[in-house]
């Protein structure tokens, strides 16, 4: 990474830029771009121009970052430790005022993380691995997935029926596909797209899934209703509302009226029951028959009657 730092003297460019990298001299090198000169009785005078070349350090730049971006967030109460161990920068964020960093499921410490890695390996010569983890939060979140991941497994080997998780981040879904990876049985993968990517947990036993229950319980007739219904109980008639039980066909009811237009024959049946008082053509009919009325016996309606 390259820096230009200017100076009355060379001397006075390699401090300021020592003192503002935090570097001492023999850490970074530095090549003079423009040399100043004192002018004449002052007027005319130009600094030293240097141009300073260095290899960040990536625990410097990920606390320089998270220094600034906490200000500008208003969190205070938090103590920072970084370290390097091999080729990852740890980064361990604690304090009541980092809880914020953790709603949305974590969406937060994932994206401080991507954004970390970005800055180091664009700053820094070197490729650098970055875990942040804010109030151990890493942790209790593997620990709560585990759980579930082994839950959701033996669920899927009894019942033999894929179950697909809520969604999940990608550090969240790793912790699951990692969890069951050997579990015998099961297998998992993933669908869908982010934010609502979600993990598969599926059984795929040498006895396959379980069959799925038969829910085609008859073929449709041509008006479009279901031929395998069972009769209906006691001879009543369904309903709406659960009320089809409440009327039967045993009780006596009045006969239907039925409208013949005039000087037509009504040929249909005649009911009536005893002591029932016949009027207009049905008791001209009675009167005129000798035998009682029965059922399809032939009389004119009269319209007017």
């Amino acid at each position: 990474m390259e820096k230009i730092y200017t100076g009355k003297t060379i001397e006075e460019a390699v401090a300021k830029a020592s003192e503002d990298l935090g570097l001492i001299v023999g850490e970074f090198s530095h090549t003079v771009l423009e040399y100043g000169s004192k002018g004449f009785l002052g007027i005319g005078a130009k600094d030293f121009v240097i141009q300073v070349t260095y290899t960040p350090d990536p625990c410097r730049c990920v606390r320089d970052y998270l220094e600034g971006l906490f200000e500008k967030m208003g969190i205070v109460d938090v103590a920072t430790d970084i370290t390097i161990e091999e080729d990852t920068v740890m980064i361990q964020v604690t304090g009541d005022d980092a809880g914020i960093l953790m709603k949305n499921r974590g969406e937060g410490v994932d994206a401080l993380q991507l954004l970390l890695s970005l800055i180091v390996n664009r700053d820094c010569g070197e490729y650098y691995k970055i875990s942040f983890n804010v109030n151990d939060y890493k942790e209790k979140t593997k620990n709560r997935l585990e759980a579930l991941a082994l839950k959701t497994a033996a669920q899927v080997v009894k019942n033999r029926r894929k179950t697909t998780l809520p969604p999940m981040t990608s550090f969240q879904r790793r912790i699951i596909h990692s969890k069951l990876q050997d579990y015998k049985d099961i297998t998992t993968y993933s669908i869908g797209e982010d934010p609502n990517r979600r993990v598969v947990v599926s059984y795929c036993g040498e006895d396959g899934p379980a069959p799925r229950p038969d829910r085609n319980r008859g073929q449709r007739n041509d008006r479009g209703f279901r031929s395998d219904r069972g009769p209906r109980r006691d001879g009543n008639r369904g309903g709406k509302g659960g009320y089809g039980n409440k009327r039967s066909f045993d009780r006596d009811r009045k006969p239907r009226h039925e409208y013949v237009p005039e000087g037509e024959i009504y040929t249909g049946p005649i009911a009536h029951f005893p002591g029932e008082k016949l009027s207009g053509s049905a008791a001209k009919a009675a009167e005129s028959s000798a035998t009682p009325i029965t059922g399809g016996t032939p009389f004119t309606m009269d319209s007017k009657e």
